[in-house]
């Protein structure tokens, strides 16, 4: 009732503002943006300009995007990638009030929150397969940034997912895929953005956005203060952001940028369910309240702070050629209690004993029902991650009568390091209990001390061709060249240093019958560091060799018009040498092992765009099954790897209320979850779930300024589920909120 009183509220705030008199301007509150510093006009084959291929500006200030530039794909067309690429635009980020990167990647299928709940950061996976946290994840395509944190999207023009393997350009990556965050540009024109926003929980900020080119100089500066409120018990705190991006042209063949971010961010961490290895019950969702803290901490501060750093330079050496070079550096601290309940008895290792107790404790109607103790780290944990990331290349055609050819040559290297404290020892507070958890003192823990910093060295030389036959048949290739070493010191108990020099290839077609149309088909090799040993085996912060894979993918896109683009794919991902937990058959307890093998296979499709001119929508469905075996082994069980959803979909869309008036705008969607397994062992699985959220914009001009005021609802239904699922926890869903914001734009 509270929830619905809140939106009734906020819906009749908005609608009254859309009130005759006010003077009607046809805006958004997204402006134009100058072109990239890497962007190059396209030719047509008579030698005339084409149209520039926009990746930030206009274009995307609307559902409908055509473009991306992860990978070794610059800039291109997404009709001439052959890989499933899904964008998530500013358009569609406003229109939802998204906030954090589950709000944004919730709008693409097969994307899913694992092991750490959504108050805090989210940890993802992709097509089931978790996305590195030191190499998945980049700023403006090239530079590695870290992602123990939550991402602010103030500044983002856009998230991109490029699915699949990537290995091929980026170095070592899991064929999960990558997430890309695209910065806003410099306008051509003054440009000043201010935004108050809150909800209904009680949190509130305030966000400036200032841009402007003068002469051969633009840039664009963003800030953001923010008090955040999940409406859970306790877990509120503080996030700020300041970020810059600036261009230089100093000369016609010239251009230098420069993108800096840096955002930090407290809050208090609510505690995950521990759930042990092979558990066949999990805590009833009936019986819990999303607002409740079930560790009864007010004090476990999870604290972030991040710098980021890019300076590019791109020279045109020749009408089709240039090179380009860039230097970059992303830098993260966290401080970090990591609670968790554990329902039962507590025991370090996975015992018949731990079970029982354990299945007592969830079983509604046990004496114990609900009994367990609450663990956080004796120590704050301390880690300190730093990437550091640089490049050179060399991009430019070649063009022969009907075929050209695309080339991409270039050398990069990606020096990675963590100092990180070890989550043990932990502190146990018996005697609670999840339904009524009592109120753990500040216990006033100190910081640990980090070790020896592990490192990374990912070295590697690339080339890239695109063949084209007037545009209507592509050959694309790709090869890699890798030098990679890892010291292996992920703590001060645990040294495993391995290095390896894999040549990786990549290989595909596309088919374009009309220019709206491409059939593709692809096959690349990828190469992945492997997961460390988690803290609940008996070989705990092991290193693992790293992982093979393979991908082939084939799939239909098309695009009959600009703002309207369609993508179906088939996909068969194979992952050799995957970290895995079972009981040791010798020793009876748990252990981690590197030897399995895991597979992915699935359809994949999406609708994006203006289907009509008053209604824009996103859907996006994936099917998928994914299995866990050992090869060596032929009696092994094959299972659902933990945390993978077998189906997965989205639907969400906007409407502009064009016969009342232009000014009005409503929005919707539906996000879907299928069931996935808490384990490897598949003796328990979650519920499937369906959210639902709605919303309204309305623009309009006060005093010769252009607003517009927005409202959204978030999870009406108050539905219940687990939002992360894997890693020997599950998180619980956040409560449901509305949103509520007024911007200006001058």
């Amino acid at each position: 009732m509270k929830l619905s009183r809140v939106l009734l509220l906020g819906t009749s705030m908005l609608v009254s503002g859309a009130m005759p008199g006010l003077a009607y301007a046809q805006a958004t509150d997204a402006p134009p943006q100058a072109a990239p510093a890497d962007q190059s006009a396209a030719t047509d084959k008579d030698g005339a300009p084409a149209e520039d291929i926009v990746v930030t500006g206009e274009r995307n200030n609307q559902f409908g995007t055509d473009t991306a530039q992860s990978g070794s794909f610059r800039n291109a067309k997404i009709l001439d990638i052959p890989m499933t690429v899904s964008v998530i635009p500013d358009a569609l980020l406003k229109s939802q009030q998204a906030v954090d990167l589950i709000d944004a990647v919730r709008n693409t299928a097969g994307v899913s929150s694992s092991g750490v709940g959504p108050a805090s950061y989210n940890n993802i996976t992709i097509r089931g397969i978790t996305v590195d946290t030191r190499s998945s994840y980049k700023l403006d395509g090239t530079l590695n940034i870290l992602s123990s944190t939550a991402f602010p999207l103030e500044d983002k023009d856009r998230v991109e997912i490029l699915k699949g393997a990537s290995a091929i350009y980026y170095g070592f990556s899991p064929p999960s895929g990558i997430v890309n965050f695209v910065m806003k540009r410099p306008t051509p024109e003054l440009y000043v953005g201010v935004r108050a926003f809150g909800d209904s929980n009680g949190g509130y900020g305030g966000h400036l956005d200032l841009g402007d080119t003068v002469g051969i100089f633009g840039f664009r500066i963003n800030a953001v203060a923010a008090r955040q409120d999940t409406g859970i018990t306790f877990a509120k705190g503080d996030r700020y952001l300041a970020s810059g991006t600036f261009d230089l042209k100093p000369t016609s063949n010239l251009t230098l940028s420069a993108d800096v971010e840096w955002f930090k961010r407290g809050i208090v961490e609510p505690a995950t369910f521990i759930i042990p290895n092979g558990a066949t019950k999990l805590p009833p969702l009936a019986y819990l309240d999303p607002s409740k803290n079930i560790g009864g901490l007010s004090w476990d501060t999870n604290r972030t702070e991040e710098l980021n750093l890019l300076f590019k330079g791109v020279w045109k050496v020749a009408k089709d050629w240039d090179v380009t070079a860039y230097w970059g550096r992303s830098h993260l601290n966290r401080l970090r209690y990591n609670p968790g309940f554990v329902p039962g008895n507590v025991t370090s290792l996975q015992t018949a004993t731990q079970i029982a107790t354990y299945n007592a404790a969830v079983t509604p109607g046990s004496p114990t029902f609900g009994a367990g103790a609450v663990r956080f780290g004796t120590n704050i944990q301390n880690a300190i991650y730093e990437n550091i990331s640089y490049a050179v290349e060399l991009h430019g055609k070649i063009t022969t009568g009907d075929i050209t050819n695309n080339i991409l040559i270039g050398a990069s290297r990606s020096l990675r390091s963590l100092g990180g404290s070890p989550a043990t020892p932990r502190t146990l507070v018996t005697g609670d209990n999840f339904l009524n958890p009592i109120i753990v003192p500040n216990p006033y823990a100190l910081v640990a001390k980090p070790p020896i910093p592990s490192t990374i060295d990912d070295k590697g030389l690339y080339a890239f061709d695109d063949l084209s036959f007037k545009n209507i048949i592509h050959l694309t290739g790709g090869v890699r060249v890798t030098d990679y070493t890892n010291d292996g010191s992920t703590n001060s108990n645990t040294k495993a240093p391995y290095n390896v020099k894999p040549t990786a290839w990549s290989g595909g077609v596309i088919v374009k019958p009309m220019e709206w149309a491409s059939l593709y088909g692809t096959y690349i090799q990828g190469l992945e560091e492997n997961a460390i040993a988690s803290n609940n085996v008996d070989n705990a912060q092991a290193v693992f060799p790293p992982i093979s894979s393979t991908l082939y993918e084939a799939g239909l896109k098309l695009q009959p018009r600009k703002n309207l683009l369609i993508q179906l794919a088939y996909f068969d991902i194979k992952r050799e040498g995957a970290y895995n937990e079972r009981i040791d058959p010798v020793t009876k307890v748990l252990h981690g092992f590197g030897d399995a093998t895991q597979t992915y296979r699935g359809f994949e499709g999406s609708v994006s765009g203006y289907v009509i001119p008053d209604l824009a929508i996103n859907a996006t469905l994936m099917l998928l099954k994914a299995r866990t075996f050992q090869a060596a082994n032929p009696n092994s069980p094959h299972t659902f790897p933990g945390g993978t959803p077998d189906v997965s979909w989205s639907l969400s869309g906007e409407y502009t209320v064009s016969w009342l008036t232009p000014k009005l705008k409503v929005s919707a969607g539906a996000f879907h979850t299928g069931k996935q397994a808490v384990d490897d062992t598949n003796k328990a699985f979650t519920d499937p779930y369906t959210t639902f959220d709605i919303g309204a914009s309305y623009a309009f001009e006060l005093g010769g300024h252009k607003l517009v005021a927005r409202v959204n609802g978030q999870n009406i239904t108050n539905k219940r589920y687990w939002a992360a699922v894997g890693g020997g926890a599950l998180a619980e869903s956040l409560p449901s909120t509305v949103k509520f914001s007024l911007a200006f734009n001058y």
